[in-house]
């Protein structure tokens, strides 16, 4: 086995890397794509997963973790590399240490401490890790948000590593991304970028610049991206401790992989809804489950006041590697988008990132508006196009009129059954006539509905707030449908009730002496009728 350096403070018994006591360590192909900044005398502090480790650069790597167990296999796995150096122990113990050149933490700070060593406040701790970081260094720091998506859907269970997380009750931890960015300046520190992330601090599969985020012409774009099932995955999954994808585009199950069994909870709402929701309302990047930020060390605190603002292109004055602005994982491939250098976004590939909204987002608009001509109209554009067999939330409508495609085409049937279900789930069912809003739909875009509309599977329920419509829903239309069978039973008690005194007046009517007179009168002209038909004379 080869050597691991201890600090002191290292806990004997504790693994952060092998999920038993907590969400596993930080990782995912879309954190590996930041690490390219990373250049010279490397610090890595907390449980990163050693795929991440693998795209450092090797010849001067520090790894510093607190378990001895997880220092222990990490020294066994690079035994062969001589420029990586093991540590276990408190993080406390970096103080005077060489300043290095890259320091990273992907993970943030809140499982550096050990219970052998000082607990240190977020603040004291960020500051020890800037304190190492040699002016012109770069520190890529990762902060959970108390407040983001993956808390506000489910209340988290607890683990085993809380044990020291203070949480949104220290008072040294800046709150949200604005203040964030004002305690990285404050330390001397220059901005390079941010980014927020979707859908688990832990294990995201998007990462999406805080500028591109908050540009209200991708309102679309956005949709489509945080509304992918590849980011929002499982949707079942509660929080950091057991994460709603895997971090590689796909979905994990709650019982399997590195983070062991944590048993799912159900969530409040579908987090792909809220997520749309937020970027609508541009309070995305407020609500986001956790941040990156990579910063850089300014050699004079003098120069602070010539930096840029926060949401500033990181531009000449940002003197490393300008990172991808946002990283999309789906189905195990990375996807980059980049600044554009005359405006605007685009991909690696060279294609540009759309503009406009969604023809979900157009649909629904339309319907508010009961605008039935533009209904129809967007969906038999839709349906007819090479966009047909693509969900309704991730096509998105250039303002020139142009449409693009941000998913793997399906059936027709299914993105229609989709989109009903989700105009559904949104509570607009009440605009559209009673009846099967599928096959409605289906007819509207110029389709025939066929027999096989109404069993198409469509877009399950994402959580309680969805189930709670639906049982609303169908509560409200139970009750509609007892009250009119109430009438009809009314009625018809009603109609029967007013025959039988009928028949009671006749019955009464028909034994009167006028009644038989009447009746013996009636058959003698019957009588008299034919005995004259009778006596006419035949031809």
């Amino acid at each position: 086995m080869s050597e691991v350096h201890l600090l002191g403070g290292e806990m004997l018994g504790w693994s952060d890397l092998d999920g038993a006591h907590g969400p596993g360590p930080v990782r995912g192909p879309g954190l590996a794509a930041l690490l390219s900044v990373a250049s010279g005398r490397t610090l890595v502090v907390g449980p990163h997963d050693p795929h991440l480790l693998d795209a450092l650069p090797s010849a001067d790597l520090t790894v510093l973790v607190r378990g001895l167990p997880d220092a222990k296999a990490l020294a066994d796995r690079y035994a062969d590399r001589p420029g990586v150096r093991v540590c276990c122990g408190g993080s406390e113990k970096l103080a005077g240490t060489p300043p290095y050149e890259t320091v990273v933490a992907l993970d943030g700070l809140d499982r550096l401490g050990s219970v052998e060593g000082a607990q240190l406040s977020w603040g004291e701790t960020f500051d020890l890790l800037v304190s190492v970081l040699r002016p012109g260094g770069r520190l890529l720091l990762g902060a959970e948000n108390p407040l983001g998506l993956h808390r506000l859907l489910t209340s988290p269970p607890s683990a085993d590593s809380d044990w020291a997380a203070l949480g949104e009750y220290d008072d040294t931890r800046p709150a949200g991304p604005a203040r964030l960015r004002a305690r990285l300046t404050a330390s001397g520190l220059r901005i390079g970028d941010a980014w927020a992330v979707f859908p688990s601090p832990v294990a995201p599969a998007a990462l999406v610049n805080t500028e591109l985020l908050a540009d209200p012409d991708l309102t679309g774009f956005l949709q489509a991206v945080l509304g992918d099932r590849a980011v929002f995955g499982n949707q079942a999954v509660s929080g950091d401790r057991a994460v709603l994808g895997d971090g590689e585009g796909g979905t994990r199950g709650p019982d399997t992989g590195r983070d062991g069994s944590v048993p799912a909870t159900p969530l409040l709402a579908d987090p792909a809804r809220l997520a749309g929701s937020a970027v609508r309302n541009g309070i995305a990047v407020e609500l986001a489950p956790a941040w990156v930020l990579l910063g850089e060390r300014l050699p004079d605190p003098l120069i602070l006041a010539d930096q840029p603002a926060a949401g500033t292109h990181p531009g000449a004055e940002w003197t490393g590697a300008v990172p991808p602005a946002a990283l999309l994982v789906r189905d195990g491939r990375l996807r980059e988008v980049g600044r554009d250098p005359v405006g605007g976004w685009r991909f690696a590939d060279g294609e540009a990132v759309p503009s406009g909204r969604t023809v979900e987002d157009l649909v629904v608009a339309a319907t508010l508006r009961r605008d039935l001509p533009a209904v129809r109209a967007l969906l038999t554009t839709w349906q007819s196009g090479a966009e047909a067999g693509m969900p309704a939330d991730a096509v998105v409508v250039t303002p020139a009129g142009t449409w693009h495609g941000l998913a793997e085409s399906t059936e027709p049937m299914l993105a229609l059954r989709r989109l009903a279900s989700r105009l559904i789930d949104a509570g607009l069912a009440d605009l559209w006539p009673a009846g099967e809003l599928a096959a409605m739909l289906t007819t509207m875009s110029g389709r025939e509905p066929g027999t096989s509309v109404d069993h198409v599977a469509g877009a399950a329920a994402g959580g309680w707030r969805e189930l709670l419509s639906d049982r609303d829903r169908l509560a409200r239309e139970l009750s509609e449908a007892r009250a009119l069978q109430d009438w009809y039973e009314r009625t018809l008690t009603e109609r029967d009730d007013e025959l039988k005194r009928l028949r009671r007046i006749v019955s009464l009517l028909h034994g009167t002496p006028t009644a038989r007179a009447g009746r013996l009168l009636l058959a003698g002209a019957r009588t008299a009728r034919s005995a004259v038909r009778r006596l006419r004379p035949t031809d």
